[in-house]
């Protein structure tokens, strides 16, 4: 891994080279320097006559409804479209929503959702995020606790440290166990052999004490437990027509282990001040229970919190990288980077500038992970690669969106300027990106062909051929040891988005200028359809364990974007032919069906889902695509 992210650098490098050798008409390869608006700085709205010097956008009502017909920003041409700043700081999954032919042909469809995009239009993404914050008001409940008594062995000064009856030595061992063989392998904020050997032990001789941040740690362990095995095994929230929520256990209010996670909360307070390594993996422990109760805004909150005293932990405190406190330091210093990197590049949310530090903390080793006669092959499902590669495939996302798809970058989707990104430029994202894959190691690796199989090496698994991911698991829940379809779903799932990403630009174009599509930017365009389809993330068996999913909120504000672009190609005759006759159509019908049971299912827990479902559903109820 740490040579993955040599290569990378070595490859950034070449890029600043290629920027500064670049012709003057490449000049918006990438973000520009100037914050103020430059002729080619501009979004779809900023083509105008000089009549039309004004802006256009609908003023909000003064009443709250929102029925009406808005009035369009687009004139006798669809490409003269009055945008406002706002668009520029839409995300790039929500900038799709106002692609101009997008934006018309929904506003045409007479779907009543529809009219909403004029809050869109002047909003940006904050009125998304206002969605999500009116669909939970109130904080998860606190009427449900563990029933405990004091013990007598607290020390002066100290308040009763207590014992719940409840969480027995047998269910503080199957919680802790269960927990490190999911969430942790997600986010491995925690030492396995530490909190079994030390932390647990301590429980069982003194108690839960207020201010004592073990205690804390081991209740959020054991609620992160009970969800799992709930999250895997319980009971679905519901069911439409037969088909059984991929959201198990507890309901939609009540998720598993609040009872648990109540009591852990409470005693937070008595240390979320602190900037402890203790209080940075409290909180993050913290923003996992809570994005798998698809809190989202709350697990957004929890993890600033934890970079904020993250930094503090590792700017203001002496460490030593090569100790196992150090290793641990720098396992939430990326959990925290990871995780603020891509809320910001998919909601805008705003960052604390962990990013800044990421040349001063080493990658972890992950060296005191290893049991003493464990088999050293296995290493425990490979979860250490999974995290690198997963900070190393981070890094080149976020140059593809400086490149492409930044707020500020002035290349690929605007209707000022039809130009793509160059070819070269895209050449050598793609090709970044395809050995980020060829240099992962053999036991993470797979091929195209190959995207639903099981990793080449597992050898503790039954399976080890075949198919991990298929469209339906039937109705008995498939758990897999080291939460190995989740981790693997991610890993690969991303790279496709990726993948994605690079292309898109070429799939708006295709929209737009039609009559200016070169052989080279059709290749491309297919590309991208091509890599939208078949995500194994929205098969089973993650998608129905979705409690388990990370950074669920994310993924299903992607699938909404690319829901509508497959839409477009059964109604866009340039993006119709390149996807006729350069994609399966097959798999296309069965993305469709996927993702669409995916936002369906989760517009149950997700504001921006719900929304977003009821343009979805009469969208793809009103044509002929196999869904």
């Amino acid at each position: 891994m740490v040579h993955i992210l040599d290569v990378l650098n070595r490859l950034e490098n070449k890029f600043d080279r290629l920027n500064m050798s670049s012709p003057s008409n490449n000049s918006g390869l990438f973000i520009n320097s100037d914050p103020q608006p430059t002729s080619q700085d501009t979004s779809p709205s900023q083509v105008q006559s000089p009549s039309q010097t004004q802006s256009q956008v609908p003023s909000l009502p003064a009443s709250s409804d929102r029925s009406s017909q808005p009035e369009t920003p687009y004139r006798d041409d669809p490409m003269k479209m009055d945008v406002p700043k706002s668009y520029r700081h839409l995300t790039a999954a929500h900038k799709v929503l106002l692609w101009p032919t997008i934006y018309v042909h929904l506003l045409n469809s007479g779907i009543a959702a529809a009219t909403d995009l004029q809050y869109v239009l002047q909003e940006g993404t904050p009125w998304f995020i206002n969605l999500e914050m009116a669909k939970y008001p109130q904080s998860l409940p606190y009427d449900v606790c563990l029933p405990c008594y004091a013990l007598g062995n607290n020390q002066p000064g100290q308040a009763a440290r207590v014992a719940f009856p409840s969480l027995s030595s047998e269910y503080m061992q199957q919680y802790s166990d269960v927990y490190f063989n999911t969430f942790n392998v997600i986010y491995p904020i925690l030492n396995r052999d530490n909190f079994q050997n030390e932390t647990i032990p301590a429980i069982q001789r003194h108690g839960y004490g207020d201010g004592d941040p073990a205690s804390v740690i081991a209740l959020l362990v054991f609620a992160l437990g009970k969800v799992a095995i709930e999250g895997t095994y319980g009971t679905p929230i519901s069911f439409n027509n037969n088909c059984a929520s991929g959201i198990r256990g507890g309901s939609l209010e009540r998720p598993p282990g609040l009872e648990i996670f109540n009591e852990a909360r409470r005693r937070i307070g008595f240390i979320v001040s602190q900037c402890t390594l203790e209080n940075v993996q409290i909180l993050l422990l913290q923003a996992v229970y809570t994005e798998a109760c698809a809190r989202h805004i709350d697990f957004w909150r929890s993890t600033v919190a934890a970079s904020m005293a993250c930094q503090v932990l590792i700017k203001c405190t002496p460490l030593d990288w090569s100790s196992d406190r150090g290793d641990l330091v720098k396992r939430a210093y990326w959990t925290c980077n990871l995780t603020e990197n891509l809320y910001h590049l998919d909601l805008d949310l705003p960052q604390t500038g962990i990013s800044e530090l990421e040349d001063h903390v080493p990658l972890p080793y992950f060296h005191t992970d290893v049991q003493a006669g464990e088999d050293v092959a296995d290493e425990r499902s490979h979860f250490q690669y999974h995290f690198l590669a997963m900070i190393a495939l981070k890094r080149l996302i976020s140059r593809i969106h400086a490149a492409l798809h930044d707020a500020t970058s002035t290349t690929g989707e605007a209707a000022v300027d039809h130009t793509c990104p160059p070819v070269a430029l895209v050449k050598e994202l793609a090709h970044q990106l395809e050995s980020w894959r060829q240099l992962l190691p053999r036991q993470l690796q797979w091929s195209d062909q190959a995207r639903f199989d099981f990793p080449s090496v597992d050898v503790r698994s039954t399976h080890t051929s075949g198919n991990l991911f298929t469209s339906d698991q039937g109705p008995v829940p498939i758990n897999h040891r080291y939460n190995l379809d989740v981790v693997t779903a991610q890993l690969r799932t991303r790279f496709y988005y990726a993948r994605f990403m690079i292309y898109r630009p070429f799939v708006y174009k295709a929209l737009h200028f039609p009559e200016l599509m070169t052989k080279a930017d059709v290749d491309c365009c297919a590309l991208a359809l091509q890599s939208a389809c078949r995500w194994p993330l929205a098969m089973a068996p993650p998608k129905d364990k979705k409690r388990l999913v990370p950074y669920l909120f994310a993924w299903t504000q992607n699938f909404v974007g690319i829901l509508l672009i497959l839409r477009m190609t059964t109604v866009n005759e340039c993006l119709g032919k390149i996807a006729s006759e350069r994609v399966n159509q097959e798999e296309m019908d069965f993305t469709a069906r996927m993702l669409l049971d995916w936002v369906r299912d989760v517009r149950q827990v997700d504001g921006i889902a719900e929304w977003a479902w009821r343009l979805l559903d009469p969208l793809y109820n009103n044509r002929a695509f196999n869904v």
